[in-house]
């Protein structure tokens, strides 16, 4: 049978379900081991910390992450390019990246072990600094964004491709998305939906200063530097959930990572009919 790890932030995942998830799957002869932020019953449960010790592990069919897209996102930090597999139960709000709700998990568990589902490769992103940069990881899942610090503004922010130049952004910031990400903080700024298998990136301006500026689609095999300018002359670098306050002397690479998370897609449910749900499409007495 199946070996299972488990992540969930703390007090993310509420803890009876977190005990029905080991329990049901204990009971289906599967391993279980579970992350240290997570408390459980079994207290002689194998656990983890690191990237590190779910290499040593050795063989990891899944990983459970129990919480919203931010316990999500720190699951996917964890496996990096270990491929296991990554599926989410959703006790968040939205919840874009977590395919499973709580009130299914017992069905969509029972798909996982009869092996009802297809695996989905999504594209990441690399970011590196002309300083290093204190990450933990330096993938990115979501999206990279630019902003201005508390207490300082950014004037502009230039984007370079392959010595090509795109644009000079005057705005609030900018948003650099991936396929996954875009369903995130950059669409709430007016950029598009992208469909997780394109291999492209978006380029979103937060607030522009221009009419005429509007959001980006490129190819992820290009290469993007970056530099911003501000009258503070620092900035705040966002790369999924972590943050980092950068003088603007710092400049910015991102470009495609070398590797990608497989996340899992249930048979009874594809990319569109997701954003159907979360979005509320289609909730219109027409189509009654």
């Amino acid at each position: 049978m199946p070996t299972f790890a488990l992540y969930s932030r703390p007090g993310a995942g509420p803890q009876t379900l977190i005990d029905s998830v080991i329990a049901l799957l204990q009971k289906k002869h599967c391993k279980v081991m579970a992350h240290n932020n997570i408390s459980c019953q079994n207290i002689d449960i194998q656990r983890f910390e690191s990237y590190l010790d779910l290499q040593q592990i050795g063989t990891v069919d899944f990983m459970i992450s129990i919480g919203g897209d931010g316990s999500f996102i720190d699951a996917a930090n964890l496996i990096g390019d270990l491929n296991i597999p990554l599926v989410g139960i959703n006790t968040g709000r939205i919840g874009f990246l977590s395919a499973i709700k709580k009130d299914n998990y017992e069905t969509c568990l029972r798909m996982l072990l009869e092996k009802q589902y297809t695996l989905e490769s999504r594209s990441l992103l690399h970011i590196e600094g002309s300083e290093p940069l204190s990450l933990g990881t330096h993938f990115v899942v979501n999206d990279v964004t630019i902003r201005a610090t508390d207490s300082d503004s950014i004037n502009a922010i230039t984007v370079s491709t392959d010595g090509k130049h795109i644009n000079t952004y005057w705005a609030d910031g900018l948003i650099v998305a991936t396929p996954t990400g875009s369903t995130a903080y950059s669409m709430s700024c007016g950029g598009p939906i992208l469909h997780p298998q394109t291999d492209v990136v978006v380029l979103t301006p937060i607030a522009s200063h221009s009419l005429s500026v509007r959001p980006l689609v490129i190819p992820a095999t290009q290469t993007l530097d970056i530099a911003v300018s501000g009258r503070g002359g620092r900035f705040s670098l966002c790369v999924d959930t972590q943050r980092l306050i950068l003088n603007d002397t710092v400049t910015l690479r991102i470009s495609k990572e070398k590797f990608s998370i497989q996340t899992v897609l249930f048979d009874n449910t594809n990319f569109y009919s997701t954003i159907r749900e979360k979005l509320l499409w289609g909730l219109d007495k027409r189509n009654d």
